[in-house]
């Protein structure tokens, strides 16, 4: 999994004390119900998920922005959290009330004026592998997200009180959490994170209630099924990755879920696992309500560059090769984007995004330039789909790196990198990004932007015709989504790792985006996390 997801190191977060903002006075929301985040998708003033809807389409329906007076926006608000953490989540928005995380602090912030109405801090149970996180789900007036130490918890969306918790990993199983959950019906799913450490990935689902388990799925096959052959031994299997930290999506009709899967472990030595190491870097279809497995289809056997598939979003339909087909959109850190048929898992085309160089050379004891690197192509970043055009718009990251695995295998030791050796980036001044829309129906690229710094926002798309993505410094980008002429470039605070999406509240569209140090892999910093919210005058 990738290195950019965390802080070198342990994150030993001996946190002494939960904290809660006074709250001005607010009457909770009893929702979102099912019925609101089923209509997600067409919803204008509401983002109740990390990619808007279940779909993970990332379209919004509004069009007071467009091409022409998109330069004009100006920032109404900007709230600055005071939190020195990684920002690389999505805030969520109901009932004019924006939810975000930084690290292993909640907040709830009002969407028009940036206000904090409250804040909740987790206290840490001693060590953590890593404090990232990636966002919230909610229904029915809970707030829920994963813990640096593995704790499921929920909060009441009236003032961030904790309503239940529950631990379903630790660090002595090399897991932590960090991925958005997603809530349908009664459950909560979710995922544990730590290939890096050689936590065996599993993704599950829990009563919305309490957070008791309903089902499990473990992403590495039992030493005696189908499948075990691929890794060579048992033991390769108890500590061969496969995690999960980047939001799913569902199709709400069948009830299934599509699922990215991370990379085996040890990151870069093959040796030890021969074979394809089935499981990983894999999209997986599960039944939603339980767990069964539908299908699964490895796009990257055998991964020696810790190459994570992080995307399978956005759900979209399109005639392709002449037949009508629902399709799932994968992406991930090889910088390739592939588009599957839902029913049968058919890889219906595969191009490259990213700059591709000696994507095939296994990584061994003689340094190999790759590109991507460690920290290239599809991050975390979610693409978003433009039905007026037919288009999937994916943010990449060109850098590249020179990888080479040690001279003996690793041991595994709980709460040690398993690594195997490792990949010494180009000098980050020679990182660059790239937002690619694609024709969803042909495969065939319709556009590209160059940017100077890797894009690594979750990008959005209107129906004013303006797609909004953002970059490693700070710039957030306005493209015109029928040509990909950038209309605007505007000075964040800080690196855009987060979500930019866009809403209307009182017959007024805005445009939020969140900001901050991104990992300290992708340069550190000490920036504060922040929302920015914009808006024409």
């Amino acid at each position: 999994m990738m290195l950019s997801r965390f802080d070198l190191g342990l994150c030993a977060a001996f946190i002494t004390a939960a904290a809660l903002v006074s709250a001005p006075a607010w009457s909770a929301p009893l929702g979102p119900t099912q019925a609101e985040l089923d209509g997600s998708a067409s919803a204008t003033d509401t983002w109740l998920m990390t990619n808007k809807s279940y779909d993970g389409l990332r379209y919004v329906a509004l069009d007071q922005i467009t091409p022409k007076n998109v330069a004009e926006l100006k920032p109404v608000c900007t709230y600055d959290s005071g939190l020195k953490a990684q920002a690389q989540s999505t805030p969520l928005l109901y009932d004019g009330i924006l939810y975000a995380t930084a690290a292993q602090t909640t907040l709830a912030i009002d969407a028009k004026s940036c206000k904090e109405v409250w804040r909740y801090e987790w206290v840490v149970k001693g060590k953590a592998l890593s404090t990232v996180n990636r966002g919230v789900a909610m229904k029915d007036g809970l707030i829920v997200r994963g813990t640096a130490d593995g704790f499921l918890i929920a909060l009441s969306m009236t003032d961030g009180k904790l309503a239940w918790q529950r631990q379903i990993t630790s660090i002595e199983e090399s897991h932590y959490l960090s991925m958005p959950p997603m809530i349908v019906d009664d459950r909560v799913i979710y995922g544990t994170a730590g290939a890096d450490w050689g936590g065996q990935g599993w993704i599950g689902a829990f009563k919305l209630t309490d957070g008791t388990e309903i089902w499990r799925y473990e992403v590495l096959p039992p030493k005696d099924a189908p499948g075990a052959n691929s890794w060579g031994s048992a033991d390769a299997i108890a500590h061969g990755g496969g995690s999960f930290w980047t939001p799913i999506s569902l199709d709400r009709a069948k009830g299934i879920v599509f699922i990215p899967s991370g990379n085996p472990a040890p990151d870069f030595y093959g040796e030890s696992r021969p074979g394809a190491d089935l499981g990983t870097d894999t999209v997986i279809a599960l039944d939603a309500k339980t767990g069964k497995p539908l299908w699964s289809r490895q796009l990257l056997a055998h991964d020696t560059h810790d190459w994570d598939l992080s995307q399978t979003s956005p759900l979209v339909h399109a005639t392709v090769k002449g037949q009508p087909r629902d399709i799932v959109i994968a992406g991930g850190k090889d910088g390739r984007l592939r588009a599957l048929d839902r029913e049968t898992s058919e890889v219906l085309y595969d191009l490259a995004i990213s700059k591709q160089e000696n994507v095939d050379a296994d990584a061994s004891v003689t340094p190999t330039h790759i590109c991507p690197g460690l920290l290239g192509g599809q991050e975390w970043s979610s693409s978003a789909y433009d039905p007026n055009h037919g288009t999937v718009i994916a943010p990449m990251v060109n850098w590249c790196g020179t990888v080479v695995h040690d001279a003996a295998p690793p041991v595994h030791q709980v709460a040690t990198h398993f690594y195997g050796g490792k990949i010494d980036q180009d000098p980050i001044d020679q990182a660059r990004g790239v937002l690619a829309a694609v024709d969803v129906a042909s495969g065939k690229p319709r556009w590209t932007v160059d940017a100077a710094a890797p894009m690594l926002a979750n990008v959005t798309v209107t129906k004013g015709g303006v797609v909004f993505a953002g970059d490693l410094k700070g710039t957030l980008y306005a493209v015109n989504a029928d040509t990909g002429v950038v209309l605007l470039r505007y000075a964040l605070p800080a690196s855009a790792g987060g979500g930019i999406f866009s809403y209307q509240l009182g017959g007024k569209q805005y445009l939020t985006a969140l900001s901050g140090s991104v990992s300290a892999f992708f340069g550190g910093g000490t920036e504060t996390v922040k929302i920015t919210v914009l808006a024409l005058p």
